[in-house]
């Protein structure tokens, strides 16, 4: 099963400012936790690298959505890692941006 989500450049950019927060997490003993990191870190590869060409092609100010599928269990893994990470966001911009990429999810994954 897949899950594509279509992602305006100004919420691509801050889904990935918190994802690469996963790569700040301490080291657990709680198995689940670990298997939540692991693909975190696959998700945060997988956008950063989807940011950095929307960089390249200097299209940050496009209204262009960006095409993304993910498997299903990364589309989950994607929305429980955004609820724990969303408190850590100070920017109430990128906040809202990310409450509605978790809404997104939550919507195709039902």
């Amino acid at each position: 099963m897949k899950v594509e989500l279509k992602l305006k450049p100004d919420t691509l950019i801050a889904v990935n400012k918190l994802l690469q927060k996963v790569y700040d997490l301490p080291v657990s003993t709680d198995k689940r936790e670990n298997v939540y990191k692991s693909i975190g870190f696959d998700l945060a590869d997988k956008l950063d690298k989807k940011h950095k060409n929307l960089i390249k092609k200097a299209d940050l100010f496009s209204d262009k959505a960006i095409k993304i599928t993910l498997k299903y269990h990364e589309a989950w893994a994607l929305e429980e890692i955004l609820m724990e990470l969303i408190a850590e966001e100070d920017n109430p911009y990128y906040k809202t941006l990310q409450q509605s990429m978790i809404n997104k999810i939550n919507e195709k994954t039902i």
